[in-house]
């Protein structure tokens, strides 16, 4: 079966835990990895400074862009947080399978400030409604997580 994809999209809503796996899936595939707010960071290196002089508009067309670069990858594992995934979409979505690993609200809640700022369960609503595939995390640890990453994409891999 050819694959239709050149790209596997990982976001869940803990940062730090898709960079991690990302990192280790792609690894384990042989593929490239790219992690967003690390390249967004790079690339407008002070974004507050950028917000400030130039505008909220001109930041958000800068993001856009580098997400655009982004999503010319090919044979790449993106690790991405909600906010550049749910508002790129469009962007991202051609050529690429999403999976969206969803974490316990505990584990979301000790391990990142997410759920400070958005409701945990709309959030996650949302993602499994963007998401190729949906991979319900409850052992963190990250091998066995890029195993059932694997295992859930099956044939297509």
């Amino acid at each position: 079966m050819e694959r239709v994809f050149d790209k596997i999209v990982l976001v869940s809503l803990c940062d730090k835990f898709t960079k991690e796996v990302g990192n280790a899936l792609s690894q384990s595939l042989g593929m490239m990895f790219c992690d967003t707010k690390d390249l967004i960071e790079y690339e407008l290196i002070d974004r507050k400074a950028i917000e400030t002089l130039c505008t909220k508009e001109y930041l958000k067309k800068s993001e856009t862009s580098v997400l655009k670069r982004i999503a010319s990858f090919e044979n790449v594992v993106i690790s991405i947080n909600f906010d550049y995934l749910t508002h790129n979409i469009n962007i991202l979505k051609q050529g690429s399978i999403i999976v969206f690993l969803k974490l316990s609200k505990n584990y979301v809640k000790n391990n990142s400030g997410t759920v400070e700022y958005i409701s945990y369960e709309e959030a996650t609503q949302k993602l499994t409604q963007i998401a190729t595939a949906t991979i319900n995390i409850r052992k963190t640890e990250t091998n066995f997580v890029c195993e059932k990453i694997i295992d859930t994409l099956g044939g297509i891999l």
